[in-house]
C-alpha cells in the first residue's frame, strides 16, 4: 500500500514569539515535519540559533527555506499584495532575492535548503528567472499559475489554515482542513497544507491546531500517511536524475 504524501508549510518565521514556540513544539513533539518559511530581512539571532539547534539535533523534522525577502508589499494595484511582482523590475527582485539569500547561507550554512516561497503568494517571469540564476530548487506557492513556465521544482500548498472573511483573519477548524486535505490528497500526488503560526492565537485556535496534528501523528505511524520535507524530496529527486 502507498503512503499518502503530503508537507506542512509554516509562513512567516522570523522570532521565538510565544505563537511560534507553540506551534513548534506542537509538532516537533508528535514527530510531525514541518517546512518553516523564514523571512531573512527580519529574523533575529534567537531565531537562527533556535534553529540551528533543533535542525542539528531532528534534522527529518523540520526545513528551514526562504520566504523573500522582508515581506514587504510593494504593489501599487488595489486589492493585490506582493513583494514580488508586476511592479518590480528584474534588477529590484535580484537584489532582493539575493540579499535574502545570502543572510539564510551565512546563517544556515548547510542546513537552509535552497527552496523559495514568495510572500502574499506574488510573483512574476523575473522572480522564477531571477530563483533559477541563484541556484533555487524548489519554489512554493499557494497554487499553480497557468502558462509560466519553471524550471524549479513547483510545490503548491493549495490547503491553507487561515480565513480571510470581510477583512476579518480567522482559522478555518481542524476537521475542515482534513477534510480539505483529504480532496486534494485524492486528485494530487502529494498535498500542501499552509500554516501561519500567528494566526494561533487563544485557547479555542490552539486546540484546532493540536486537533489537526493529533489526527495526522497516528497515521503517520502506521506509514498511512507520509509528511515529507522539500529537502526530502529534492534529494529524492537528485537520486533519481542519477
Amino acid at each position: 500500500m502507498t503512503s499518502a504524501r503530503l508537507f506542512i508549510r509554516n509562513d512567516d518565521v522570523w522570532t521565538l514569539e510565544r505563537e511560534f514556540r507553540f506551534f513548534f513544539d506542537a509538532a516537533f513533539d508528535r514527530g510531525i515535519p514541518v517546512v518553516h518559511a523564514v523571512i531573512p530581512g527580519k529574523m533575529d539571532r534567537e531565531l537562527v540559533r533556535f534553529l540551528c539547534r533543533a535542525k542539528e539535533k531532528a534534522p527529518r523534522l523540520l526545513d528551514i527555506v526562504q520566504h523573500g525577502w522582508m515581506h514587504a508589499n510593494h504593489s501599487d494595484e488595489a486589492g493585490a499584495k506582493y513583494e514580488f511582482g508586476r511592479s518590480r523590475s528584474l534588477s529590484a527582485q535580484r537584489k532582493d532575492i539575493q540579499e535574502g539569500l545570502k543572510l539564510m547561507s551565512d546563517s544556515f550554512g548547510e542546513l537552509f535548503t535552497p527552496a523559495f516561497v514568495p510572500p502574499y503568494h506574488g510573483y512574476n517571469e523575473r522572480t522564477i528567472r531571477v530563483l533559477g540564476e541563484e541556484g533555487f530548487k524548489i519554489f512554493s506557492a499557494g497554487g499553480r499559475r497557468q502558462g509560466l513556465k519553471m524550471k524549479l521544482i513547483d510545490i503548491p500548498a493549495p490547503v491553507s489554515f487561515s480565513r480571510y472573511d470581510q477583512g476579518q483573519k480567522s482559522i478555518y477548524d481542524a476537521g475542515r482542513i482534513i477534510a480539505d486535505l483529504l480532496k486534494s490528497l485524492n486528485r494530487r500526488s502529494l498535498a500542501g497544507v499552509l500554516t501561519h503560526h500567528r494566526d494561533f492565537k487563544g485557547v479555542l485556535y490552539r486546540r484546532e491546531l493540536t486537533r489537526f496534528f493529533d489526527y495526522i501523528a497516528p497515521l503517520q505511524a502506521k506509514k498511512e500517511w507520509r509528511v515529507l520535507l522539500f529537502s526530502e524530496i529534492l534529494s529524492s529527486k537528485r537520486a533519481y536524475d542519477r
